[in-house]
Protein backbone atom coordinates (compact mmCIF):
# COMPACT_ATOMS: atom_id res chain seq x y z
CA UNK A 1 0.00 0.00 0.00
CA UNK A 2 1.27 3.15 -0.88
CA UNK A 3 0.17 4.47 2.79
CA UNK A 4 -0.66 2.81 5.75
CA UNK A 5 -2.60 3.69 8.90
CA UNK A 6 -2.96 7.62 7.39
CA UNK A 7 -4.58 9.48 10.07
CA UNK A 8 -8.49 10.70 8.75
CA UNK A 9 -6.98 14.58 8.40
CA UNK A 10 -4.40 14.18 6.35
CA UNK A 11 -6.09 12.78 3.88
CA UNK A 12 -9.19 14.60 4.26
CA UNK A 13 -7.23 17.93 3.00
CA UNK A 14 -4.66 16.15 0.86
CA UNK A 15 -8.28 14.90 -1.17
CA UNK A 16 -9.83 18.96 -1.41
CA UNK A 17 -6.40 20.32 -2.32
CA UNK A 18 -6.39 18.05 -5.57
CA UNK A 19 -9.95 18.64 -6.01
CA UNK A 20 -9.50 22.51 -5.88
CA UNK A 21 -6.73 22.22 -8.51
CA UNK A 22 -8.30 20.25 -10.68
CA UNK A 23 -11.58 22.28 -10.10
CA UNK A 24 -8.88 25.86 -11.18
CA UNK A 25 -7.07 23.68 -13.97
CA UNK A 26 -10.68 22.75 -15.44
CA UNK A 27 -12.08 26.02 -15.90
CA UNK A 28 -10.96 27.90 -19.10
CA UNK A 29 -11.72 31.47 -20.13
CA UNK A 30 -15.19 32.54 -20.88
CA UNK A 31 -16.21 31.71 -24.42
CA UNK A 32 -19.53 33.51 -26.08
CA UNK A 33 -21.47 30.80 -27.87
CA UNK A 34 -24.32 29.18 -26.12
CA UNK A 35 -23.98 25.37 -26.65
CA UNK A 36 -27.70 24.24 -25.68
CA UNK A 37 -29.09 27.21 -28.33
CA UNK A 38 -26.55 25.59 -30.79
CA UNK A 39 -28.34 22.20 -30.80
CA UNK A 40 -31.94 24.14 -31.07
CA UNK A 41 -32.73 22.81 -27.25
CA UNK A 42 -32.39 24.65 -24.18
CA UNK A 43 -32.03 21.62 -21.95
CA UNK A 44 -29.35 21.54 -19.79
CA UNK A 45 -27.49 18.31 -20.00
CA UNK A 46 -24.13 17.17 -18.25
CA UNK A 47 -21.29 14.91 -20.15
CA UNK A 48 -22.87 12.13 -21.68
CA UNK A 49 -26.44 13.01 -21.65
CA UNK A 50 -26.14 15.63 -24.28
CA UNK A 51 -27.29 16.00 -27.95
CA UNK A 52 -24.24 15.46 -30.24
CA UNK A 53 -23.11 18.74 -32.92
CA UNK A 54 -20.74 18.82 -35.48
CA UNK A 55 -17.21 19.96 -33.50
CA UNK A 56 -19.23 20.45 -30.05
CA UNK A 57 -15.98 19.85 -27.29
CA UNK A 58 -17.26 19.52 -23.54
CA UNK A 59 -15.02 19.16 -20.41
CA UNK A 60 -16.02 18.15 -17.30
CA UNK A 61 -14.54 17.85 -13.59
CA UNK A 62 -16.26 15.32 -10.81
CA UNK A 63 -15.89 14.69 -7.33
CA UNK A 64 -17.90 11.62 -6.32
CA UNK A 65 -17.75 10.33 -2.43
CA UNK A 66 -19.23 6.44 -1.03
CA UNK A 67 -19.50 4.16 1.91
CA UNK A 68 -19.36 0.53 1.65
CA UNK A 69 -18.21 -2.15 3.90
CA UNK A 70 -17.71 -6.26 3.53
CA UNK A 71 -17.31 -8.74 6.39
CA UNK A 72 -19.25 -9.60 9.57
CA UNK A 73 -19.06 -6.90 12.47
CA UNK A 74 -16.96 -7.83 14.98
CA UNK A 75 -15.05 -10.75 12.88
CA UNK A 76 -13.25 -9.33 9.71
CA UNK A 77 -15.59 -6.16 8.47
CA UNK A 78 -14.04 -3.73 6.10
CA UNK A 79 -15.33 -0.37 5.65
CA UNK A 80 -14.87 1.80 2.77
CA UNK A 81 -15.21 5.67 2.14
CA UNK A 82 -13.99 6.27 -1.04
CA UNK A 83 -13.16 10.07 -3.07
CA UNK A 84 -12.63 10.22 -6.00
CA UNK A 85 -11.75 12.79 -9.04
CA UNK A 86 -12.93 12.58 -12.63
CA UNK A 87 -11.55 14.28 -15.45
CA UNK A 88 -13.13 14.18 -18.66
CA UNK A 89 -14.45 15.47 -21.69
CA UNK A 90 -16.32 14.72 -24.88
CA UNK A 91 -16.36 15.88 -28.36
CA UNK A 92 -18.73 15.12 -31.25
CA UNK A 93 -16.74 15.09 -34.64
CA UNK A 94 -20.73 14.85 -36.39
CA UNK A 95 -24.16 15.10 -35.58
CA UNK A 96 -24.96 11.75 -34.92
CA UNK A 97 -21.65 10.36 -32.75
CA UNK A 98 -19.97 11.76 -29.75
CA UNK A 99 -16.25 10.60 -28.28
CA UNK A 100 -15.83 10.84 -24.62
CA UNK A 101 -12.95 10.12 -22.31
CA UNK A 102 -12.90 9.94 -18.53
CA UNK A 103 -9.54 9.40 -16.21
CA UNK A 104 -10.17 8.88 -12.43
CA UNK A 105 -7.93 9.92 -9.31
CA UNK A 106 -9.47 7.68 -6.37
CA UNK A 107 -8.57 7.79 -2.58
CA UNK A 108 -9.83 5.63 -0.32
CA UNK A 109 -9.64 5.33 3.23
CA UNK A 110 -10.02 1.53 4.44
CA UNK A 111 -10.86 0.71 7.98
CA UNK A 112 -10.37 -2.96 9.37
CA UNK A 113 -12.39 -4.30 12.79
CA UNK A 114 -9.75 -3.32 15.21
CA UNK A 115 -9.80 0.21 13.86
CA UNK A 116 -6.74 0.39 11.86
CA UNK A 117 -6.39 2.06 8.67
CA UNK A 118 -5.22 2.17 5.41
CA UNK A 119 -5.17 5.36 3.19
CA UNK A 120 -4.98 4.74 -0.33
CA UNK A 121 -4.26 6.89 -3.67
CA UNK A 122 -4.68 5.74 -6.94
CA UNK A 123 -5.60 5.82 -10.13
CA UNK A 124 -8.53 4.35 -12.03
CA UNK A 125 -9.35 3.01 -15.16
CA UNK A 126 -9.09 5.34 -18.47
CA UNK A 127 -12.71 5.13 -19.42
CA UNK A 128 -12.88 5.22 -23.87
CA UNK A 129 -16.95 5.59 -24.88
CA UNK A 130 -18.14 5.83 -28.38
CA UNK A 131 -22.09 7.35 -28.32
CA UNK A 132 -23.79 6.79 -31.55
CA UNK A 133 -27.37 8.22 -32.83
CA UNK A 134 -28.98 5.58 -34.87
CA UNK A 135 -32.46 7.08 -34.69
CA UNK A 136 -33.97 10.70 -33.98
CA UNK A 137 -37.31 12.17 -35.07
CA UNK A 138 -35.65 15.03 -36.76
CA UNK A 139 -32.36 16.78 -37.16
CA UNK A 140 -32.66 20.30 -35.87
CA UNK A 141 -33.48 20.12 -32.04
CA UNK A 142 -34.95 16.33 -32.27
CA UNK A 143 -37.33 15.61 -29.36
CA UNK A 144 -36.54 11.69 -29.30
CA UNK A 145 -32.92 9.99 -29.75
CA UNK A 146 -31.79 6.74 -29.73
CA UNK A 147 -28.13 5.92 -29.14
CA UNK A 148 -25.79 2.39 -29.12
CA UNK A 149 -22.84 2.79 -26.38
CA UNK A 150 -19.59 0.57 -27.42
CA UNK A 151 -16.37 1.93 -25.44
CA UNK A 152 -13.34 0.44 -23.37
CA UNK A 153 -12.23 0.53 -20.02
CA UNK A 154 -7.95 0.19 -19.87
CA UNK A 155 -5.89 -0.98 -17.08
CA UNK A 156 -4.61 1.95 -15.88
CA UNK A 157 -4.98 1.36 -12.03
CA UNK A 158 -2.93 -0.96 -9.94
CA UNK A 159 -4.11 -3.51 -7.17
CA UNK A 160 -4.02 -3.12 -3.53
CA UNK A 161 -2.38 -5.47 -1.55
CA UNK A 162 -3.30 -5.63 2.38
CA UNK A 163 -0.30 -6.16 4.69
CA UNK A 164 0.65 -9.64 4.44
CA UNK A 165 0.97 -9.37 0.95
CA UNK A 166 -2.78 -10.44 -0.22
CA UNK A 167 -4.85 -8.39 -2.67
CA UNK A 168 -7.91 -6.02 -0.90
CA UNK A 169 -11.45 -7.44 -1.65
CA UNK A 170 -12.38 -6.39 -5.44
CA UNK A 171 -15.13 -3.98 -4.19
CA UNK A 172 -12.21 -1.93 -2.34
CA UNK A 173 -9.45 -1.57 -5.94
CA UNK A 174 -9.47 1.44 -7.53
CA UNK A 175 -10.22 -0.41 -10.66
CA UNK A 176 -10.09 -4.12 -12.32
CA UNK A 177 -6.36 -3.55 -13.85
CA UNK A 178 -7.76 -5.31 -16.80
CA UNK A 179 -9.45 -4.75 -20.58
CA UNK A 180 -13.06 -4.37 -20.14
CA UNK A 181 -15.20 -4.15 -23.04
CA UNK A 182 -18.30 -1.59 -22.42
CA UNK A 183 -21.79 -2.17 -24.51
CA UNK A 184 -24.73 -0.56 -24.40
CA UNK A 185 -27.85 1.33 -25.82
CA UNK A 186 -29.70 4.71 -24.24
CA UNK A 187 -33.14 6.66 -25.08
CA UNK A 188 -33.37 10.24 -24.65
CA UNK A 189 -36.34 12.29 -24.73
CA UNK A 190 -36.48 16.26 -24.88
CA UNK A 191 -40.28 17.80 -24.40
CA UNK A 192 -38.98 21.22 -22.49
CA UNK A 193 -39.56 21.68 -19.78
CA UNK A 194 -39.40 17.71 -19.41
CA UNK A 195 -36.76 15.67 -20.41
CA UNK A 196 -36.03 11.62 -19.84
CA UNK A 197 -32.88 10.01 -20.10
CA UNK A 198 -33.16 5.60 -20.15
CA UNK A 199 -29.69 3.98 -20.13
CA UNK A 200 -28.90 -0.16 -19.97
CA UNK A 201 -24.68 -0.48 -19.73
CA UNK A 202 -23.36 -3.94 -19.76
CA UNK A 203 -18.95 -4.03 -18.69
CA UNK A 204 -17.35 -7.43 -19.26
CA UNK A 205 -14.13 -7.31 -16.91
CA UNK A 206 -11.39 -9.52 -18.65
CA UNK A 207 -8.42 -11.07 -16.13
CA UNK A 208 -6.75 -8.39 -14.22
CA UNK A 209 -3.52 -8.62 -12.68
CA UNK A 210 -2.64 -11.01 -9.60
CA UNK A 211 -5.05 -13.32 -11.25
CA UNK A 212 -8.24 -10.82 -10.47
CA UNK A 213 -11.33 -10.63 -12.88
CA UNK A 214 -14.32 -8.28 -11.44
CA UNK A 215 -17.74 -8.91 -11.71
CA UNK A 216 -19.52 -8.52 -15.18
CA UNK A 217 -22.04 -5.58 -14.36
CA UNK A 218 -25.06 -4.75 -16.15
CA UNK A 219 -26.29 -1.29 -15.13
CA UNK A 220 -29.93 0.25 -16.05
CA UNK A 221 -30.20 4.27 -15.31
CA UNK A 222 -33.88 6.16 -15.22
CA UNK A 223 -33.92 9.75 -14.98
CA UNK A 224 -36.58 12.39 -15.12
CA UNK A 225 -35.75 16.46 -15.22
CA UNK A 226 -38.15 19.11 -14.82
CA UNK A 227 -36.12 22.38 -15.49
CA UNK A 228 -38.67 25.43 -14.75
CA UNK A 229 -35.89 28.15 -15.88
CA UNK A 230 -33.34 28.16 -18.45
CA UNK A 231 -30.76 28.42 -15.35
CA UNK A 232 -31.98 25.62 -13.10
CA UNK A 233 -33.44 21.71 -13.52
CA UNK A 234 -34.19 19.29 -11.01
CA UNK A 235 -33.39 15.75 -11.10
CA UNK A 236 -34.73 12.32 -9.74
CA UNK A 237 -34.45 9.18 -10.87
CA UNK A 238 -32.83 5.06 -10.08
CA UNK A 239 -30.39 3.30 -10.64
CA UNK A 240 -30.18 -0.66 -11.26
CA UNK A 241 -27.03 -2.57 -10.94
CA UNK A 242 -26.72 -6.46 -11.43
CA UNK A 243 -23.30 -8.23 -10.84
CA UNK A 244 -22.20 -11.28 -11.36
CA UNK A 245 -19.53 -13.07 -9.20
CA UNK A 246 -15.67 -11.82 -9.04
CA UNK A 247 -12.80 -13.52 -8.87
CA UNK A 248 -8.77 -13.10 -7.13
CA UNK A 249 -6.65 -15.49 -7.76
CA UNK A 250 -8.90 -17.89 -9.67
CA UNK A 251 -11.21 -17.91 -6.55
CA UNK A 252 -14.61 -16.95 -6.14
CA UNK A 253 -14.72 -13.65 -3.64
CA UNK A 254 -17.72 -14.63 -1.36
CA UNK A 255 -18.94 -10.64 -1.03
CA UNK A 256 -19.36 -9.66 -5.05
CA UNK A 257 -22.16 -9.92 -7.14
CA UNK A 258 -26.02 -9.68 -6.41
CA UNK A 259 -28.54 -6.38 -7.24
CA UNK A 260 -28.73 -3.05 -6.26
CA UNK A 261 -31.31 -0.48 -6.64
CA UNK A 262 -30.34 3.65 -5.86
CA UNK A 263 -32.68 6.34 -5.72
CA UNK A 264 -31.84 9.29 -6.59
CA UNK A 265 -32.28 13.41 -6.54
CA UNK A 266 -30.71 16.09 -8.55
CA UNK A 267 -29.91 19.76 -9.20
CA UNK A 268 -28.42 21.33 -12.50
CA UNK A 269 -27.70 24.76 -12.79
CA UNK A 270 -26.53 27.34 -15.20
CA UNK A 271 -24.10 30.21 -13.57
CA UNK A 272 -22.97 30.96 -16.98
CA UNK A 273 -23.62 30.47 -20.52
CA UNK A 274 -20.35 28.11 -20.85
CA UNK A 275 -20.36 27.13 -17.32
CA UNK A 276 -22.90 24.50 -15.82
CA UNK A 277 -22.47 22.86 -12.07
CA UNK A 278 -24.65 19.80 -11.11
CA UNK A 279 -25.21 17.44 -8.06
CA UNK A 280 -26.92 14.34 -6.76
CA UNK A 281 -27.40 12.31 -3.97
CA UNK A 282 -28.03 8.27 -4.44
CA UNK A 283 -29.30 6.58 -1.35
CA UNK A 284 -29.64 2.49 -1.69
CA UNK A 285 -33.04 1.32 -1.52
CA UNK A 286 -32.97 -2.54 -2.42
CA UNK A 287 -29.75 -4.59 -1.40
CA UNK A 288 -29.89 -7.60 -2.36
CA UNK A 289 -25.79 -8.54 -2.81
CA UNK A 290 -24.34 -11.64 -2.01
CA UNK A 291 -21.85 -12.03 1.12
CA UNK A 292 -21.90 -9.77 3.75
CA UNK A 293 -21.95 -6.46 1.77
CA UNK A 294 -23.57 -3.42 2.14
CA UNK A 295 -23.35 -0.41 0.39
CA UNK A 296 -24.34 3.36 1.66
CA UNK A 297 -24.88 6.75 0.62
CA UNK A 298 -23.37 8.28 -2.42
CA UNK A 299 -23.05 11.70 -3.67
CA UNK A 300 -21.32 13.29 -6.77
CA UNK A 301 -20.81 16.81 -7.64
CA UNK A 302 -19.35 18.42 -10.89
CA UNK A 303 -18.41 21.10 -13.23
CA UNK A 304 -19.33 21.16 -17.08
CA UNK A 305 -17.49 23.44 -19.34
CA UNK A 306 -18.80 24.08 -23.39
CA UNK A 307 -15.94 25.14 -25.77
Amino acid sequence: MRERFAPNLRAVKGWWAIAALGAVMWIPTPASACGTCSVGDPTLTIVGFEQPKQNRIRTSATLRHRNDSIGDTQVDRLTLSEQRMELGGAYSPTDRVSLSLMMPVVHRLVTEVNLAEASIWAPGDLDLRVRGVVWRDRKFAPRHLVSLVGGLEFPTSSIEYDENGVPLPLEFQAGTSSWDPIAGASYTMFLDPWSMYVSSIAIFPTEGTAETRASTSFRQTLLAQFQPWSFLAFQVGAEFRFDGPGYIAGVRDPNTGGHITYGTLGIVGLPHDKIMIHATAALPLIQRLDGTHREGFAFTAGLVYEI
